[in-house]
């Protein structure tokens, strides 16, 4: 059922996040499908990716090109592999690790336009000044240089420098920029978030901690906006799936993110209907509301042996290779099969054609 919805001012506000936000991807088709659009669009990250394609085609078709592409994604088409540019970047005492090639090749790609100008809906894009630690937006110009500014991840990719300045990724100072919607006069503003991962779940390894404390650090940012702009516009919270256990840098799991991403919200929307949530549901990181968590220090336990945590790695290692290699086999006898098929087809169009000039 279509919504009738009050005429407002309304801003779809994606958020950082890599490659979780094939999220927003999931969430923005049940939203599209109720026939709710946007009047400006802002993104940040990989937020200003989807929101700049969103914003150049606002409907049901123009999402699904978006899905697709995200559906095909892999990690190098992001990340430039490369092992001498780490090492050349820390022996030449460079600002990045990592070459963007593969980005800009992407972005060049797949966005079907140059100026942000040409957009059917007005389009923001939020980066960061590092040198300054203010928010740069970009509202016009070419938009390969504007959202490979905002996707710049710092000591990651190379910072832009323009005019008089040095532009990062703009989560590291408004990843879900609502404050930025409010100030752009959004009267509704629709928030697309990442998702928190699994609540009690505790990270089993360096990486996975610094990704756990990032995540509930934008989260936590996020919250602050929310609580501190709900009276200033009518915020909804799109609910992103439960709980995200993926890696922002593992775009493997994205069909799987976009699908529960939708279910999610369309569940939400026959349910709860679309309008201002913030009341009804539990924010991730809230100190602010909350009553205060207190307990007593003890002695901890010991750490874990190193034995016990390699047999823990090794073990997933194992389900990893094996969950690949099932699929690899299914799609090598997927494509077996539609091999056969076709050749079976092909066969009988010869044995038609044959047919017919026998018949002759």
């Amino acid at each position: 059922m279509k919504l009738n919805l009050l005429k407002k001012k309304t801003a779809f506000v994606f958020s950082g996040g890599a490659s979780l936000g094939s999220i927003e991807i999931g969430a923005l088709k049940a939203i599209v499908e109720e026939g709710i659009k946007a009047d400006l669009v802002l993104g940040t990250s990989v937020g200003s990716l989807n929101g700049a394609m969103y914003a150049y085609n606002p409907t049901l078709e123009g999402v699904k090109i978006i899905e697709d592409i995200w559906r095909t994604i892999n990690v190098w088409n992001v990340f430039t592999p490369s092992p001498t540019t780490p090492i050349a970047s820390l022996t030449t005492m460079r600002q990045f690790l990592i070459s963007p090639k593969n980005l800009r090749k992407l972005i060049t790609e797949k966005i079907p336009y140059t100026r942000m100008e040409e957009t059917e809906i007005p389009l923001y894009v939020i980066g960061t000044d590092i040198a300054r630690g203010e928010e740069v937006v970009f509202n016009e110009g070419l938009i390969i240089e504007a959202l490979m500014s905002s996707a710049c991840i710092p000591s990651v990719f190379p910072p832009q420098k323009m005019k008089d300045k040095t532009i990062v990724d703009g989560g590291v100072v408004n990843n879900a920029p609502i404050s930025t919607a409010v100030r752009l006069g959004a009267e509704r503003i629709v928030v697309f978030p990442i998702g928190t991962p699994s609540h009690g779940r505790e990270p089993s390894h360096v990486a996975e901690m610094m990704i756990h404390t990032l995540i509930y650090i934008l989260n936590r940012q996020l919250t602050t906006d929310l609580l501190f702009y709900k009276d200033q516009a009518e915020i909804i919270l799109v609910p992103p799936p439960d709980s995200v256990d993926v890696w922002p840098n593992d775009f493997s799991k994205s069909e799987q993110l976009i699908e529960d991403a939708y279910n999610k919200v369309k569940n939400w929307l026959k349910s709860d209907g679309f309008g201002p949530n913030l009341d009804k549901i539990t924010l991730p990181c809230n100190v602010h509301e909350k009553p205060i968590n207190l307990m007593e220090s003890i002695p901890p336990k010991p750490p874990e042996k190193a034995v016990s945590r390699v047999n823990v790695g090794a073990k997933k290692t194992a389900d990893v290779i094996e969950e690949e290699a099932e699929k690899m086999g299914k799609d090598i006898k997927d494509g077996i099969k539609k091999t056969k098929d076709t050749l079976k087809e092909k066969l009988s169009l010869r044995k038609k054609d044959k047919k017919k000039k026998d018949d002759k």
